[in-house]
């Protein structure tokens, strides 16, 4: 039988895969944001992302200015290779701690097809850096080589200092007691000194500019001081169910096992979820910073699987196609959906008159900035986001009243937010509804609410729903 470099092919595979989902959907708020920095060689600015920014200029000077992709193209590859080596990695990591290949294999399945972690390897957003970067920091630690650990988990710091929820997994590898050994001294070393030359260059943003330190820490200040528990922990649970569906289901028996086989792993599995929690308060609308903790959920995952129901193949054969099968299906939905959302917008720019006003609740800025900047949006929030929002500076809430009577005519684009969350959202519509969440029909209702005399035309032939409000004239 040939020789098959696995590490190899599970890396070009997944890029390959990330690569083709990702690619040609709709780009976020942020991801403007970044796309601008970048093709303007800005490298200081938000530097609390500066690693995003590092990588993304040079992967645009290579495939944009060499090659002659899109700027998007050239971050969306970034990121697809990024969190494949990040796989890899996890793949690697396995096969050293427990030198069993098809325990690595189901390992590397449950986090890369993981949809945290699927969704943005090609989103060209900073997130997926975090948990890679550090992933690729352990697998240089677990060879000793622990300059290029540190200068790599510097470098995952630096994208975003919640890289710092990963260190529990370091522990698989090392021990309280030799926190002041040789080789973890030098990992300390070289993670803070590239840590702070940087930061010589980003000082005065790092303290008091864009998305600052100091400017983040206020805020959450702030979001703590209000939060709303009760959404939060459903958007906390919700990350965890999107991402692990049937194998939450399994969880407790991968516990009870841990606590029979493995307590070292079971103490970094309790320890990397506990530390998660207050900093999930004011992230929970990602979601993106528990795909810190998926590695440790998915080596214990690993671990159950290739010792316990390794009698029962069929069964583990079952569970891992069940969850590579559903977050395929919810993963290819949400992308399908800003594939849809994006040809609306475009339709939308060549149909319209220009300056006609679009009322949206999705993001508002690539509508402005990329795919229909003939139109003037009008971004609308919900009550609670609106609330909540008041604490950023600058912020202006949309007076919807005021659109309506000012404009003889609106539209309006009703998108929902994506499939499947909508359908979970509308199962449990009262929970939704009293939390404030944006579900499909909510910007209707809204403008209805203001004026229930308004004419309403649904518009054929896009996508997604567009409708068309006019005033009524007594005659």
């Amino acid at each position: 039988m040939p020789y098959i470099n696995k590490p190899l092919l599970i890396f070009i595979v997944l890029t390959i895969l990330y690569i083709l989902s990702g690619h040609g959907v709709t780009i976020s708020n942020d991801s403007v944001t970044n796309v601008d920095q970048i093709t303007d060689l800005d490298l200081w600015s938000r530097s609390s992302h500066f690693s995003f920014h590092f990588f993304g200029i040079i992967f645009y000077l290579v495939f944009s200015s060499i090659i002659g992709l899109s700027a998007v193209t050239s971050i969306e590859i970034m990121l697809a290779l990024f969190g494949a080596a990040g796989s890899v990695s996890l793949y690697l990591i396995s096969i050293k701690k427990y030198n069993n290949i098809s325990q690595a294999i189901i390992t590397v399945l449950i986090y890369s097809i993981a949809s945290g972690i699927f969704r943005f390897a090609c989103q060209v957003e900073y997130l997926i850096l975090v948990p890679s970067l550090g992933l690729i920091s352990l697998y240089f630690y677990t060879r000793g080589q622990n300059l290029f650990a540190g200068l790599t988990f510097g470098f995952a710091i630096l994208t975003s200092p919640f890289a710092v929820l990963m260190t529990p997994m370091f522990l698989l590898f090392t021990s309280f007691k030799e926190l002041f050994k040789k080789h973890n001294i030098i990992f300390a070393v070289s993670t803070v000194a590239i840590y702070l030359i940087v930061n010589l260059f980003t000082y005065e943003e790092t303290v008091s500019g864009h998305w600052s330190y100091g400017g983040i820490f206020n805020l959450y200040k702030e979001l703590y001081s209000q939060i709303n528990v009760p959404r939060t922990a459903a958007i906390y649970i919700y990350g965890y169910l999107r991402s692990f569906n049937i194998i939450i289901l399994i969880l407790p028996f991968v516990l009870y096992y841990l606590y029979k086989s493995d307590k070292e792993l079971l103490y970094v599995f309790i320890l990397t979820i506990f530390i998660h929690l207050p900093t999930a308060i004011p992230e929970a609308r990602y979601g993106g910073y528990q795909m810190t903790a998926y590695p440790v959920i998915a080596i214990a995952i690993g671990l159950y699987f290739s010792n316990v129901l390794i009698k029962r193949k069929y069964l583990v054969v079952i569970l891992t196609a069940f969850f590579i099968i559903t977050n395929f299906y919810i993963v290819y939905t949400e992308r399908s959906f800003f594939r849809d959302l994006k040809d609306t917008y475009v339709q939308l720019n060549n149909n319209l008159d220009k300056n006609s006003v679009l009322i949206v609740y999705q993001a508002s800025k690539p509508i402005k900035e990329v795919y229909a900047p003939d139109l003037q949006v009008i971004d609308l929030l919900t009550d609670y986001q609106n609330e909540r929002a008041k604490i950023i500076p600058g912020f202006i809430p949309t007076d919807l009243s005021s659109v309506i009577n000012n404009n003889d005519t609106v539209y309006l684009l009703e998108s929902g937010v994506s499939m499947p969350d909508d359908h979970l959202k509308l199962l449990v519509g009262q929970f939704t509804k009293s939390q404030g969440a944006k579900v499909k029909g909510f910007a209707l209702g809204k403008v209805l609410a203001k004026d229930s005399s308004l004419q309403i035309v649904k518009l054929e032939n896009y996508p997604l729903d567009v409708y068309r409000f006019t005033k009524r004239y007594d005659e």
